[in-house]
């Protein structure tokens, strides 16, 4: 390739172009050779060759004419080589000082100027030795050059070296304190002026860049053992002041007082120990380590301070007010969230829904347009008759439900008679509050919606047995319910009052820890000489009479009650009927038909039933008039298709293996703590047998001989009494004897098993 056309090398220097007007200690240069040989112990500034790794000194360049036109002549053709294009060869940049090296010497420039000797410059310099400046460049022949590494400084260039150190660190002093800052830069080399200095360097340690024998042993044993690196406090290192540069310093100026005052903040710093994992085999290997009472912590009325976690979460309101105290929380300013589905409001002028049920917010307000104020806080549960949802009253601070109810016309009616019964509960029957009925405080109106105020309680029964998977509760738990439901439903009884809606719904615990239970929702309930409604209680729980159209009483009450009992020992219901030929069916199969009287007396006895009559001469006709005996059949499913075509019945469900309700109660699943313990196998198996026995008289067919609540009270279920297999309400039947003897006493119920004919006939053989 054809060279390019020489170029002066002055010229091309690209550090000659700069403006060292900034350093304070640069001197201009001329090209004579007087002015080159009185320049004698001054700093001469070399000339880099950015096309070689050789330096050429100016004062060199000024003997041999650099600029005069015999350049070729005069200078040694080895250093005078063409320039080669950039574009083909990039230029390289020429090796710079060690920039350590003046570190090292400003720290001990005594030790450093008696071991100069031993140290070679190669080492000061790695990328070249620097000329010599002064006279020991005008010894040198005018086309010799000093341009190899290997060349050791003479003892007059260590001592202009050393002074010309000196020099350097007194006027940086004196800079230093006129401005009032470290960001001086270093003048032992003008490229340190252009550029920052890297960022290894920060943590650099010059003591550690020599290996000579002869350093400083006292600072090189300080920086190992502190770990402190040693950095020139004149190197511009950053625009911020370290940390590191200020420990240096104390460092330089009294070593041993730093290193003293450095252990002693070791040795008070306490130590942390690390926490370690061990396995933990038994409650032994668990040794609890209690901390020490933290400082600055708020006092507690319940303990004797307050955790951080306490004061963030429980009491967040308490410490958002201690530390401003212009913080203000009201409940009022929360964003409301609907509570009734849907939320539209059609009826009421927007305060109804599309079923009349009052739209809800959370933190409402009820009961403002009567004094009265209850802020609503959540739902509880929706029905037919309305809502029930969590209140909180602002003047009592007391937590409550409050059931309110649609405003149609019908279910206002019915619940206006809620009310009147459970005042009379609340104030005439039960006014202390021991027969287990829901206490109701207050009852208000509320944009046309009656609103009644009641205590809060805890799940029902059939969340209870929902939270135990289905599965049914133990026996001495359902004799804990059974009493006291059987105390409810005696003072009903003498009061004459009905409560038609008897279900595990309704019969929720007062706590979530206690077996105490409350009988809630009088909503259907009637007086026993005043049955309106013949549609009542539902389906699952509802009695036969009721069911066939029959005339009822408090006895289907006490049915229910016998179904919720059964249900707490199955864990679901004994009836599970889809519909009310569905209901009947599963009665009959699991108990027995009812007896004829009721299916005569019945309404609906046509529906479910199919009656056949037997004539003296022994013939049967389906539609014959009452002559002879009577009988009623269940009707098949295909004939009540048949028959109520949009009924559409399916067949039953079998949710049991067995069918009849001995079997049942026999054979259920017994509880896995107990099939291993043949005692506890045989006392659960006589259990059974005595719950057997109580619900064939609870769920007796015949409302007349049910048990009322008072003679179930007294079974050996219910008071614990042993069991021998057989059992009578205790009554009292009074007769003579033939001889006029004194009455007989019978401990055996006559409704039992008995109707009113057998109670005649006995009492017509004992007169005899």
């Amino acid at each position: 390739m054809e060279q390019i056309s020489e170029v002066p090398l002055e010229e091309t220097d690209p550090m000659d172009n700069r403006d060292n007007s900034a350093d304070p200690f640069y001197t201009p240069h001329s090209h004579t050779d007087s002015e080159s040989s009185s320049a004698l112990g001054q700093q001469h500034l070399q000339f880099t060759n950015p096309w070689d790794s050789k330096k050429i000194p100016k004062q060199a360049s000024a003997h041999v004419g650099l600029n005069g036109p015999h350049m070729d002549a005069a200078m040694d053709a080895e250093y005078m080589k063409r320039r080669k294009s950039s574009l083909v060869i990039p230029p390289a940049r020429a090796p710079g000082p060690n920039p350590f090296h003046y570190d090292a010497m400003l720290m001990n420039p005594s030790s450093m100027m008696q071991n100069n000797s031993s140290m070679n410059m190669s080492e000061m310099y790695p990328g070249g030795a620097p000329q010599l400046a002064g006279q020991q460049q005008h010894q040198l022949a005018p086309g010799q050059m000093m341009h190899s590494a290997e060349h050791r400084p003479s003892l007059v260039y260590q001592q202009q070296e050393a002074h010309h150190i000196q020099q350097i660190m007194q006027a940086q002093q004196a800079q230093q304190k006129q401005i009032n800052t470290r960001l001086v830069p270093s003048l032992y080399n003008s490229q340190d002026y252009q550029r920052r200095q890297s960022v290894a360097a920060t943590q650099y340690n010059p003591q550690s860049y020599y290996t000579s024998p002869t350093q400083n042993a006292s600072i090189s044993a300080s920086n190992s053992t502190t770990n402190i690196p040693l950095i020139s406090p004149y190197r511009r290192l950053s625009a911020f002041p370290t940390a590191q540069t200020t420990l240096s310093n104390a460092m330089r100026r009294n070593p041993e007082e730093f290193l003293n005052q450095q252990q002693q903040q070791q040795q008070q710093q306490p130590q942390i120990t690390i926490p370690q994992m061990n396995i933990v085999h038994s409650r032994q290997d668990l040794k609890p380590q209690i901390n020490k009472l933290p400082k600055y912590r708020r006092a507690s009325l319940h303990s004797k301070t307050i955790s951080p976690l306490i004061g963030l979460t429980k009491n967040l309101i308490t410490t958002y007010q201690l530390c401003s105290p212009d913080f203000v929380y009201q409940t009022s300013k929360n964003p409301k969230r609907v509570l009734t589905k849907p939320s539209e409001g059609k009826y009421n002028n927007g305060f109804d829904n599309v079923n009349s049920d009052y739209i809800l917010y959370v933190n409402d307000v009820l009961g403002v347009e009567q004094s009265r104020k209850y802020l609503v806080l959540d739902i509880l549960g929706q029905g037919t008759f309305g809502q029930v949802v969590k209140c909180q009253n602002l003047m009592t601070k007391d937590i409550i439900a409050v059931k309110v109810i649609k405003s149609k016309s019908e279910y206002l009616n019915q619940s206006l008679t809620e009310v009147k019964i459970l005042e009379l509960i609340n104030e005439k029957i039960d006014p202390h509050n021991k027969h287990h009925f829901l206490r109701m405080y207050d009852s208000f109106i509320h944009k046309n919606h009656l609103c009644l105020v009641f205590e809060l309680l805890s799940n029902n029964l059939y969340e209870l047995l929902k939270q135990n998977q289905y599965h049914g509760l133990s026996m001495q738990l359902i004799k804990i319910f059974t009493r006291q439901m059987l105390d409810s439903l005696c003072i009903l009884k003498d009061s004459k009052l009905i409560h038609c809606d008897l279900k595990p719904e309704n019969i929720l615990l007062c706590s979530p820890d206690k077996p105490e239970i409350k009988i809630i929702d009088f909503g259907s309930s009637c007086d026993e000489s005043k049955t309106v409604y013949t549609y009542i209680q539902s389906r699952f729980y509802r009695a036969p009479e009721v069911i066939l159209g029959i005339p009822y009483s408090t006895s289907i009450d006490m049915w229910s009650f016998g179904c919720i009992v059964a249900e707490l020992f199955l864990g679901i219901p004994i009836f599970p009927g889809a519909s009310e030929y569905n209901q009947i069916t599963r009665i009959v199969n699991t108990l027995e038909s009812p007896p004829n009287w009721m299916l005569e007396m019945g309404k609906n006895t046509s529906k479910f039933f199919r009656r056949t009559t037997t004539s003296t001469n022994g013939n049967t006709d389906f539609n014959a008039p009452n002559v002879g005996e009577t009988k009623f059949h269940l009707k098949s499913l295909e004939s009540f298709n048949r028959e109520y075509p949009n009924a559409n019945e399916q067949p039953s469900k079998q949710y049991f293996k067995w069918t009849k309700l001995h079997d049942i109660i026999k054979n259920y699943k017994l509880a896995r703590n107990i099939q291993h313990s043949p005692e506890l196998i045989d006392q659960e198996m006589a259990n059974r047998e005595c719950l057997l026995h109580f619900l064939s008289g609870i769920l007796n067919l015949n409302p007349l001989e049910r048990w009322t609540p008072h003679e179930a009270s007294m079974h050996p279920f219910v008071t614990n009494q042993p069991f021998t297999g057989e059992w009578y309400p205790p009554a009292t039947m009074h007769g003579n004897g033939v001889t006029g003897g004194p009455s007989h006493r019978s401990n055996r119920h006559l409704s039992l098993h008995e109707g009113a004919a057998a109670k005649q006939l006995n009492s017509l053989t004992l007169k005899e």
